[in-house]
């Protein structure tokens, strides 16, 4: 999975994973017990997501690998094959895996099945783009609501769908830390549809905080003007986007500004001592 998209759905899946779980995969889960890191085997790469599912019934337990792919990779059947049986020999527990397709693809057309002479093997492919953006659009969970964008809009223009999902993430955020976060992530997530553009554009209309130096605005240097990689123009950006915080949001403490636009607190200390100083 690329790095960006990475860290968005492993910063977010304990929140997700329930209604994932429930709405997305269909699985009604007595509970999910957490797994210990899983580090007993060097392999290339570890199992993105695992949980043990307690079923609660009659059936038995079983471990749940979820893998979210942005490439319709065709060895990901030897991938998965391969921790099922690393899985299977650790728990000695039944493993269900799924690929969470997210990539630019409709459908994914990677091989899910194997058959040789005494193995029999598949797994479950999840294509985001036929999942209702209605599943997680309603949710109160804002890490639920970003991934909407990834879904089917059933007919619904884009337009519409990042305005509802904005309108949602405000209602939902409880600072502007908070929806400068979740409102970062959209971005990033709607570079998966070709809709980062779109997402930029609605976001600047609805005066919505977030974090300026994502990829279309640094590398643009839409600001400033400045080229990609230029130190100066990297301050120079940073700053403008402290001074309109700063007006904008006056209570905002340097701390938080800081974390906003991935700045050093003394730096936008020395922006908000400038500030005063022509100000008043």
């Amino acid at each position: 999975m690329a790095k960006e998209y990475d860290k968005i759905f492993k910063e977010n899946f304990e929140s997700l994973i329930e209604n994932l779980v429930r709405k997305v995969l269909g699985i009604n889960a007595h509970k999910l017990e957490e797994i210990p890191d899983y580090n007993h085997y060097t392999i290339e790469r570890q199992p993105d997501f695992l949980k043990k599912i307690l079923t609660g019934k009659n059936e038995k337990d079983y471990i749940l690998q979820i893998e979210v792919q942005v490439d319709d990779s065709k060895q990901m059947i030897k991938r998965l094959f391969l921790y099922y049986g690393l899985l299977y020999n650790e728990y000695d527990l039944p493993v269900r895996q799924y690929v969470l397709y997210v990539g630019s693809k409709k459908k994914a057309t990677m091989t899910r099945k194997l058959f040789h002479q005494d193995v029999t093997f598949s797994f479950h492919i999840i294509n985001m783009q036929e999942v209702s953006y209605r599943k997680f659009i309603k949710s109160d969970t804002p890490e639920d609501v970003i991934l909407a964008i990834l879904g089917d809009f059933e007919g619904i223009s884009p337009d519409e769908i990042i305005e509802n999902i904005l309108l949602r993430l405000r209602k939902l955020a409880k600072d502007e830390l908070e929806i400068g976060k979740y409102v970062t992530q959209l971005e990033v997530l709607s570079k998966l549809r070709n809709l980062q553009k779109l997402t930029v554009k609605k976001i600047d209309n609805m005066g919505l905080i977030y974090d300026l130096q994502t990829d279309l605005r640094f590398l643009q240097g839409e600001a400033t003007g400045v080229k990609k990689g230029e130190v100066i123009g990297i301050k120079k950006n940073q700053k403008v986007v402290i001074l309109e915080l700063i007006k904008e949001f006056p209570s905002l403490s340097a701390e938080k500004i800081a974390k906003m636009v991935h700045a050093s607190k003394e730096f936008v200390l020395q922006v908000l001592e400038e500030y005063k100083r022509n100000n008043t």
